[in-house]
């Protein structure tokens, strides 16, 4: 099913729109303007290697989302660089009966070329963990920093990096964080712009992709995507 998104994701036209906005972007998200949040009804078995059977029961698109990129010079002897983007396209509420009701987001990841992209779904469960990477890897940085000489070279670790505008985007989105598990169409939408923002941040903020490789758990070997 996410393969199926992905395709789907490719083909549409915000596949292509790519740049980043970090200082033009707004923090005021009522002037993201009205619109009328609705679900698609979906009703549809599908398999996860995870849960197990899913029913996806309804599905929406991330209407204020947008793809970023970034480059990063290949490490090595390499010249050059990789293109990486990222975007989460849309979230669905799915219903196992292991779990219940709870919602995942596509997060579409592409490095290099346009066939080296995957989909894969995520619960906002896996975004916490991302966070604390975030967060510990910060606070480990500062730590470091203050205590090593000037001239010191620090090691470039990618989860022993300061992302700030990552941690307030994560901070913005737990102040809008209602109780339990909210399905509800405007919440949604709300809440998969603001995990793609964070997603974003990271991308922006980070010297290395790693995290988000590993995040999404894709690896390069012979400078090939492998998921």
């Amino acid at each position: 099913d996410a393969a199926e998104a992905t395709i789907v994701y490719r083909m549409s036209g915000t596949a292509g729109a790519l740049g980043y906005l970090s200082h033009s972007r707004t923090n005021n998200l009522k002037s993201l303007g009205p619109h009328h949040h609705h679900h698609t009804l979906v009703n549809k078995r599908v398999r996860c290697e995870e849960d197990g059977d899913l029913v996806v029961v309804v599905r929406g698109d991330n209407v204020f989302g947008t793809t970023v990129s970034k480059s990063f010079a290949l490490k090595g002897d390499m010249p050059g660089a990789d293109t990486v983007s990222i975007s989460v396209a849309s979230y669905r509420v799915v219903e196992s009966k292991k779990h219940g009701k709870y919602a995942q987001f596509l997060v579409i990841y592409c490095e290099g070329g346009f066939r080296d992209t995957v989909g894969v779904w995520k619960r906002y469960s896996d975004f916490d963990k991302l966070s604390q990477k975030v967060t510990n890897g910060a606070e480990s940085c500062s730590s470091v920093l203050a205590g090593i000489h000037p001239l010191h070279t620090t090691s470039d670790d990618p989860e022993h990096e300061l992302l700030p505008n990552a941690i307030t985007s994560w901070k913005l989105l737990k102040k809008r964080q209602r109780w339990y598990r909210c399905l509800d169409a405007g919440y949604l939408s709300l809440k998969v712009f603001l995990l793609e923002r964070f997603l974003h941040d990271i991308l922006f903020e980070s010297s290395s992709p790693q995290l988000v490789r590993d995040f999404v758990g894709v690896n390069i070997r012979d400078n090939k995507l492998i998921y």
